[in-house]
């Protein structure tokens, strides 16, 4: 019976062995042939916490883990003492193998990879997804990567930490002394204008103010409701309807005239014409009218001197109208009878 129970005992640690053994290379075989691309970048701090196999997330997302960690000083030949770290990465992740152009146009869109931390345990992990550019720029390296670069940007620790680091700075800056004493400055400056303020004074100046203001209310409402004022609304009143009145009596009479302008318009246009018509036959009286006046004038030139002479018989004619017309005046018998008669004998003696 021993033996048999011996022989049991072994059977299974032999069979559990060989289980174990199969679920170990069933669950290592995917990681053992999936195909990894190395990339590496450079971090300006400290990396505690993070160690080899380390998982890298992409949003959330396990694409790899971390390789190699070392200082670029050991694997290049600088100055410059940046953590190296080596991620293996699959080629899912982008679409596209490490090192192509469309990788390094990712980057370029501002692929970034940075220290992060899972929880209050302390273990780091390292965390890839897109930042501002301008405001992440790759670490400054002086040798050629080895394998495809992906710039690093500074941990949200260390981001907080330098922030807190500025902000202190600023304060030490400040001249607490010299702020404490110009607070004071002001606290006595304003102390003695308070004192010397005539609180009372300003009462009673505000006051007779607040009463200008009652009175000058007052008299605006007696102007507004006074008999003059409702007078000139009245009188506003009559003369705007008496406009009204105006320009409905004058409405009916432009109406005409507006009416008879088109019948004007065409009685001047008619006598136009009528002018057009007695202007076109100017030039021709002109000219017949120029040909008498020719005729004329040369009839004159051959008849002036015999024109000379009946002017002068004229004359002689005239002077002796007006001799007999002085002489019937003075002696109107003369006119009638001849010579005057003889003077009377008797008279003479």
């Amino acid at each position: 019976m021993e033996k048999a129970s011996y022989f049991k005992i072994g059977l299974f640690i032999i069979v559990g062995t060989i289980i174990g053994a199969i679920g170990v290379v069933a669950l290592g075989v995917g990681t053992i042939f999936q195909k990894k691309v190395l990339v590496e970048t450079y971090i300006d701090e400290s990396v505690q916490g993070l160690d080899v196999g380390s998982a890298v997330k992409f949003r959330g997302v396990l694409v790899g883990k971390v390789e190699t960690i070392s200082l670029t000083s050991v694997e290049y030949a600088t100055k410059r003492r940046y953590v190296l770290v080596r991620i293996g990465l699959t080629t899912k992740l982008f679409l596209a193998d490490a090192g192509s152009p469309s990788f390094s146009a990712e980057v370029d869109k501002g692929l970034r990879v940075r220290l992060a931390s899972q929880g209050v345990t302390g273990a780091a992990y390292i965390e890839a997804d897109y930042q501002d550019p301008a405001r992440n720029p790759p670490l400054e390296i002086d040798w050629q990567p080895r394998y495809p670069y992906v710039p690093s940007s500074l941990s949200r620790i260390t981001q907080l930490s330098e922030s807190v680091e500025k902000i202190l700075r600023s304060f030490e800056n400040v001249d607490v002394g010299r702020l404490v004493a110009g607070l004071e400055k002001s606290l006595l400056t304003i102390t003695k204008v308070a004192e010397g303020a005539n609180f009372e004074n300003l009462g009673a100046q505000a006051n007779a103010f607040l009463t200008e203001v009652r009175d000058t209310n007052r008299q605006l409402k007696e102007l507004i409701g006074g008999s003059e004022v409702k007078s000139a609304f009245k009188d506003g009143a009559a003369a705007a309807k008496t406009a009204r009145e105006i320009i409905d009596s004058a409405e009916k009479p432009l109406k005409q005239l507006l009416a008879d302008l088109p019948r004007a318009a065409e009685s001047i246009e008619r006598m136009v014409k009528r002018l057009d018509s007695v202007t076109a036959d100017l030039p021709e009286t002109s000219t017949q009218l120029r040909q008498t006046l020719q005729r004329i004038n040369r009839l004159i030139a051959t008849q002036q001197q015999g024109i000379a002479a009946t002017v002068e018989n004229l004359q002689a004619i005239s002077n002796g109208i007006k001799e007999l017309t002085e002489s019937s005046r003075k002696y109107p018998s003369q006119v009638l009878f001849g010579a005057p008669p003889p003077p009377s004998k008797v008279m003479s003696r």
